[in-house]
């Protein structure tokens, strides 16, 4: 299965549940302001497992107020519960918002890759996905390499959106 989203898109509806208590639906949440969006398993997976999660999320925590002041939102998505997101989110003190895709309604929207332990469902590796103010999806990061993360992601939502062949034709 490989992800169905690609630059381009527009981003679908699909409404999450946010540690601050609101149900928030992510097309809505992109057309305030241009949003990284990083699908990632960290609360739940154990060991070895968590750690690209866990270093993409460190990543984007630690570059928040970087990314504020860019104009860029940032919200953190996993397939657990809003409560182990909460606990998650004190115990390693995120500044960003965390939404649950308990029900894995946006992961299977979009096809991101999953792995499953018993009743345990978790994103398999991080993917962050940019999205323009318009919902107009700018890139999907796939193989998500923390380092490189912020500078990815300021520099694509920084680039005007490339003319698309449709757009040469209407000229």
């Amino acid at each position: 299965m490989s992800i169905t989203l690609s630059a381009g898109d527009e981003l679908p509806s699909v409404g999450l549940r946010a540690t601050d208590g609101y149900l928030l639906n992510l097309r809505s949440f992109v057309t305030k302001q241009p949003a990284v969006l990083l699908f990632f398993g960290a609360p739940t997976l154990k060991g070895a497992a968590a750690a690209p999660g866990l270093a993409a999320i460190q990543a984007l925590a630690a570059a928040h107020e970087r990314l504020h002041q860019a104009g860029i939102a940032v919200a953190a998505i996993s397939c657990d519960s809003e409560q182990q997101q909460i606990d998650f989110a004190e115990q390693h003190k995120l500044p960003l918002l965390l939404l649950s895709d308990e029900r894995r309604s946006a992961v299977h929207m979009l096809a991101i890759p999953t792995v499953s332990k018993g009743e345990n469902v978790n994103v398999a590796r991080p993917v962050a996905i940019a999205v323009d103010r318009d919902g107009i999806v700018r890139a999907v990061i796939d193989r998500v390499e923390p380092q490189y993360l912020v500078e990815q992601v300021m520099g694509v939502l920084s680039e005007p959106m490339p003319a698309t062949a449709g757009d040469a034709a209407a000229s």
